[in-house]
């Protein structure tokens, strides 16, 4: 039943990585520091070259337990894993891989070489190595395509807390708009009394000259009798 399960599964995550990142697999000479030697290239379409070679050593950590380190040659940006078991591929032995990941318009495209005692993985070598290698390729540009999903999400992530925080920015400036307004009507309504008030003020301070002008007629004319 194993047997049966493990091609099914294999097959799903295929098409899964097909679907989600469109990676593809494919066999050539290709120059890298031990010389012109067969090569497998995973083309990554939309994926960055330097997650590309970050997840890379992380994942053959994870999955094979080997350390991947830049080689000493001439090639700039070689990376090296060396002496570890490749199932599938290694068959008991151990074998050294190269890689080197390069830009590629708007994604990437990963390069590896597979040194086993007999040479380098190609399908003219070992068709069954070869595809065992081409599994454990697109078995990584799953975790590559799973890896940008992730960094998707934390990026609509940020975007939705930035839309959050817009939306909190807008209802404070609302409230404080608001509370303006209660603060102005209340201003407004103190202001209109005062001004009744004044004019209430202003009739009784009339009135109070009045008074003070006959009063002082009267003063003149108490005056002129003398």
């Amino acid at each position: 039943m194993k047997d049966v399960l493990f091609p099914l599964t294999f097959i799903a995550l295929l098409v899964l990585a097909a679907t989600q990142l469109t990676g593809q697999v494919s066999s050539k000479q290709q120059m890298m520091s031990r010389g012109n030697n067969d090569a497998l290239i995973l083309e990554l379409p939309s994926a960055d070259d330097k997650l590309v070679e970050d997840l890379w050593e992380d994942w053959l950590k994870d999955n094979y337990k080997v350390k991947t380190s830049k080689t000493k040659k001439v090639r700039t940006g070689e990376l090296a894993s060396l002496n570890f078991g490749l199932p599938g591929v290694s068959a008991g032995s151990k074998v050294d891989m190269y890689s080197h990941v390069r830009e590629v318009g708007n994604g990437s495209e990963l390069s590896v070489w597979i040194a086993t005692p007999d040479g380098y993985v190609s399908p003219d070598l070992d068709q069954g190595q070869y595809l065992e290698a081409e599994k454990m390729l697109m078995r990584f540009a799953l975790a590559v395509s799973r890896a940008q999903t992730e960094q998707d999400v934390d990026t609509q992530e940020d975007k939705l807390k930035n839309l959050e925080k817009d939306l909190d920015r807008l209802r404070r400036d609302k409230e404080r708009a608001e509370k303006d307004i209660v603060d102005a009507q209340q201003l407004i309504a103190e202001r209109e009394a005062e001004i009744q008030q004044n004019i209430v003020s202003q009739e009784n301070k009339q009135r109070e000259i009045e008074a003070q002008m006959r009063v002082v007629e009267d003063t003149k004319a108490e005056l002129k009798k003398y």
